[in-house]
């Protein structure tokens, strides 16, 4: 026995060896992840504004590569991808030993019959295999709403968020895709194989589905969104040919004032979200982060910071109004100038005697200063009061990633960051330039949408929303309400709301600010003119209006940085925007 024993050892440790070694190079584990599907993101008709295409992925197992620095090299050059990035890339997973790592996920026809011919001959460890992207059937429609998708950093695992995530996983960047990541991230799957040196497939050893994510149903109307970048477009060039040529931003929302809904939110200038699939150019990079590319990849509508102007005036009567500091029926004179403190303060126009309507319909500057100076000799904070009570210095609640909560300054702001003495002072200019919407004040177009469609719905502040229900992918079951529910109903008097909605529809009409534009328009709009004085600019041009006047249906918000004049550029831009949502109105949304 002892002798059988021996002989055998002998023989497989002697006559057999190189064969068993040669067997056990021969075959190997290898992990290829099957990547998921996310959800896809539809408009509130279901019209899909992201979805998923089919493409290839080139991976790399770094254990089978048999000259890892000419292979990396020729790769590169194959598949022209940096040869260094897909060292970094390699270096990222090196301590996931059995797993191909992807290095370029949308392979080109031309380049994936090269990479055939020569695997794995000369790129043994390089494998193609499918991979799902990210694909926009409407171009570029809706993408500082959408946002876009890309690998999660180091940085980006070390947040609690991405407890359960790992390297390699697609997450979302900006946007909805950001917000509701939770949702439209899929589980992948994987599969076990059993391979040879070459890495070629022996046998499948195990093999995980990959489960797709859920749908993600938006509150966004794909129509009137096109409409209004449109219009937000048509509003840059109506500024140029007006000799506003320093026009090059603008900012537009659409919202339906009784519960929040975004139709449409537009910011210029605007990018392309099909750049990040397969990876960014580094020319299309430069191009966005140039100077005069103007923050493309800002979306202004949440995260631009504006002083309001004249837009500002309704809340500043409904301040003076509820803490008893003026009757609409108060008022007074305007000649053109007031010359009540060192510094005369100018109107745009000499209006006469004007009570709260007529100020508001022919955006009087001299009746607010007049109200702005009663607050500060009261020594009272009313109109920063009631600002922070419409929403202003605050956040929204909007579900977008990035929103500024902008500036309502008062005392303790100017104590805080003054340099000077004089400068920690609040004087009684503040308040002047404060009821007015100038000064140190600064809002979002978004936050100024809320305002008025807290003065059209009668006093709700609603918490405007893009998300609208998530639904299963396979069987469409809505699985969770996106729609939020903390409306609130503000303390303030409905016949003090209503004198400012009348002075509000007088400014649309034949001798109000805006009746050039907004006469002759049906339904009958209320809105608001305002022109910003920005140092250094050309004056910002506002509009924001609701209609129609005695049914509220939609407010919309408009801002076009350096456009000049808000009644000859920015109404104008309102109202092609609302002759789009009125010739198409959306369709209430169905739970689907």
């Amino acid at each position: 026995m002892f002798a059988v024993l021996i002989f055998r050892l002998w023989f497989l440790q002697v006559i057999a060896a190189d064969d068993y070694v040669a067997m056990a190079q021969n075959n190997c584990i290898r992990e290829i992840r099957e990547e998921a599907p996310r959800g896809i993101i539809y408009d509130r008709n279901m019209k899909p504004l992201v979805e998923n295409r089919a493409g290839l992925a080139v991976t790399v197992f770094p254990p089978a590569l048999a000259d890892p620095d000419r292979e990396i090299e020729e790769l590169g050059k194959a598949i022209d991808v940096p040869p260094q990035k897909i060292r970094e890339q390699l270096e990222r997973h090196a301590e996931d030993t059995y797993r191909s790592v992807v290095v370029n996920n949308d392979l080109t026809p031309e380049q994936k019959s090269y990479l055939i011919e020569r695997m794995p001959l000369y790129f043994p460890g390089v494998d193609i295999k499918k991979y799902p992207l990210r694909d926009y059937p409407q171009g570029s429609t809706a993408a500082h709403v959408l946002g876009h998708v890309g690998e999660i950093s180091e940085e980006e695992l070390r947040d609690p968020r991405y407890s359960d995530y790992s390297l390699g996983d697609e997450i979302g960047k900006d946007g909805v895709e950001y917000q509701f990541d939770r949702y439209l991230r899929g589980t992948d799957g994987s599969r076990e194989v059993e391979v040879d040196a070459a890495g070629r497939p022996k046998r499948e050893l195990r093999s995980i589905d990959a489960q797709p994510g859920n749908n993600v149903v938006l509150t966004i109307d794909s129509e009137v969104q096109k409409a209004t970048e449109e219009a937000l477009a048509a509003g840059i060039d109506l500024a140029h040919g007006k000799g506003y040529y320093a026009a090059n931003g603008g900012a537009a929302v659409v919202m339906n004032p009784k519960d929040g809904e975004i139709y449409a939110m537009a910011s210029y200038p605007s990018f392309d979200p099909a750049q990040w699939v397969g990876g960014m150019s580094p020319e299309y990079y430069q191009e966005l982060n140039a100077p005069w590319a103007n923050d493309p990849l800002l979306n202004r509508v949440i995260a631009g910071q504006y002083p309001p102007a004249s837009t500002f005036k309704p809340v500043t009567a409904i301040a003076g109004m509820q803490e008893n500091v003026v009757t609409p029926l108060t008022d007074f004179t305007c000649t053109g100038v007031w010359d009540v403190l060192s510094q005369p303060f100018k109107c745009w126009s000499s209006h006469g005697d004007v009570d709260m309507e007529k100020a508001i319909a022919e955006s009087c500057d001299i009746y607010f200063y007049n109200v702005g100076y009663r607050f500060y000799k009261a020594d009272s904070l009313g109109i920063q009061r009631w600002a922070e009570i419409f929403g202003l210095g605050g956040a929204t609640g909007v579900d977008l990633p990035g929103e500024a909560v902008g500036r309502v300054p008062d005392p303790a702001w100017k104590q805080a960051v003054g340099e000077t003495e004089v400068d920690r002072m609040w004087l009684p200019g503040d308040s002047v330039n404060l009821s007015i919407g100038q000064g140190d004040i600064l809002v979002t177009p978004l936050q100024m949408a809320r305002v008025y469609a807290a003065i059209a719905n009668g006093g709700r502040l609603v918490t405007p929303h893009v998300g609208l229900r998530v639904q299963d992918q396979v069987t469409g079951v809505t699985l969770a309400d996106l729609q939020p529910q903390d409306t609130r109903q503000l303390d303030v008097s409905l016949q003090q709301l209503e004198v400012v909605r009348e002075g509000l529809v007088k400014a649309a009409e034949t001798g109000g600010t805006s009746g050039d534009t907004f006469a002759d328009f049906s339904p009958r709009v209320a809105g608001k003119t305002g022109t910003a004085q920005v140092v250094g600019k050309t004056d910002y041009a506002w509009y924001v209006a609701f209609a129609p006047a005695d049914d509220p249906q939609v407010v919309v918000a408009v801002l076009i940085e350096q456009g000049g004049g808000s009644a000859s550029v920015a109404a104008p831009t309102a109202r092609r925007i609302l002759e789009a949502f009125f010739a198409h109105p959306p369709a209430p949304a169905n739970g689907g």
